[in-house]
């Protein structure tokens, strides 16, 4: 067992703080949405939020709405504000926002259609030395093992290719199979603590140099953690937190009009080294929104559902992700996936398209396309998958079918051809 006594009698004494946040995020600054003070109406706002971003009405505990403004407060108890938003009276004299992402081509070539656009891929997971411990990893008897993050990886090679050949520039949110981060979960150890006594449902709140939960009055309580759940915990933190704000990092610095995050779907497989196949795949895009109100009680995502909202991400990603969605489910016959759920919302009349705050679509500056691709281990896509890439047709299962992976990268160039070009 680790106790760790030193760590948490110092936690213990750690004065209650009224910032709390999602694990391993920065204290948001808030003055840097200033720069959208009166780019939005009242209307638009209070619909964003209500039918996008918290259709729940979970945001609502957080702010004060009033015809001139929003108030965000740093907890339900709105005693305490963090930031003021003014609004426009009119779209007619809404000012401009900060950054404008650009959503229709500039090229008068049409060989090169994206001509002038910065797309940003970000093939999911890390893979390699890492597939196994991001339980993204199964192998099926002597056939070759199936890693998403390859899957992923050679699917977005195929589609920058493609988007390359038609003028846009690629910005590539990790190369290979070696973490963007810095962070191992070695390195992580403090802040799996903190998550680890972080209340059930809630977020823990955080020091900003130890990393180490509030523990006191209301916590007072030590509670030890064995080794093996302490480590558990920091790998977690490490390719679902660490990776992931290494590579929203990035990519922001580069601020591309578009970010598609390519990944593969999968059924509960069981035993990694005794997996079962399902029958048949499903495909979902998602959007970014449905911000739960559990979530919003951290000042990070109330901070990154603004930022969100005011870039007005949502109209530009609904049409995103629409396109790409309808050209996914025409080329693989697939069925849309049924996700209604309390955190997922279907958002346009495309049917696998869904509202969902996932971290990566939430970190990402700027329009985000998020794709669900086919179920790793269904059927109807395994045997297609560890086939590998391949040019022109193969008889698999006794169907002559294309390379999965130029499949799947064929449909998003598609969609993503015409949402430049509408």
């Amino acid at each position: 067992m680790r106790f760790l006594p030193g760590l948490l009698l110092l936690a213990l004494t750690l004065p209650a703080l009224a910032v709390k946040l999602s694990p391993l995020a920065p204290k948001p600054d808030w003055s840097k949405l200033d720069g959208y003070q009166r780019t939005i109406t009242h209307d638009e706002f209070a619909h964003l939020v209500n039918t996008v971003y918290s259709p729940d009405g979970g945001f609502w505990a957080f702010a004060t709405l009033t015809p001139d403004h929003v108030t965000i407060y740093s907890d339900a108890t709105k005693k305490t504000p963090e930031f003021t938003l003014h609004f426009a009276g009119s779209d007619a004299t809404a000012l401009p926002r900060p950054y404008a992402y650009k959503t229709h081509g500039v090229s008068t070539d049409p060989r090169t259609p994206l001509a002038g656009i910065k797309i940003a891929l970000d093939p999911g997971h890390i893979g390699g030395d890492w597939a196994k411990l991001e339980a993204r990893y199964f192998k099926l008897g002597d056939d070759p093992p199936v890693m998403e993050a390859q899957l992923n990886l050679i699917t977005c090679k195929i589609l920058a290719e493609r988007l390359q050949s038609d003028g846009a520039q690629i910005i590539w949110a990790k190369h290979g199979y070696e973490p963007t981060t810095d962070e191992r979960p070695d390195t992580l150890h403090h802040e799996a603590i903190a998550a680890l006594a972080a209340p059930a449902g809630g977020s823990s709140p955080s020091d900003e140099i130890f990393g180490l939960p509030d523990l006191s009055p209301r916590r007072s309580h030590v509670r030890a953690f064995s080794e093996s759940r302490i480590d558990n915990e920091a790998a977690l933190l490490f390719y679902r937190s660490a990776e992931i704000r290494a590579r929203a990092e990035l990519v922001n610095r580069q601020h591309p009009d578009l970010t598609i995050c390519v990944h593969y779907n999968a059924d509960d497989w069981g035993n990694p080294d005794h997996p079962t196949l399902s029958g048949t795949s499903k495909l979902i895009i998602f959007v970014n929104g449905c911000y739960e109100k559990s979530e919003l009680a951290d000042d990070d995502k109330r901070y990154d559902m603004m930022r969100k909202l005011l870039d007005r991400d949502a109209a530009s990603e609904e049409k995103g992700c629409s396109l790409v969605g309808r050209e996914m489910l025409e080329a693989f016959g697939y069925p849309p996936d049924n996700f209604n759920t309390s955190f997922a919302r279907r958002i346009t009349d495309v049917p696998s398209v869904y509202t969902r705050d996932l971290l990566a679509n939430s970190l990402y500056h700027g329009p985000v396309i998020y794709c669900e691709g086919p179920y790793m281990n269904a059927r109807d896509a395994y045997y297609r998958l560890i086939a590998g890439d391949y040019l022109g047709r193969r008889t698999i299962q006794g169907q002559s079918v294309p390379s999965i992976y130029r499949q799947y990268a064929l449909a998003v160039e598609r969609g993503v051809l015409e949402y430049f070009a509408k």
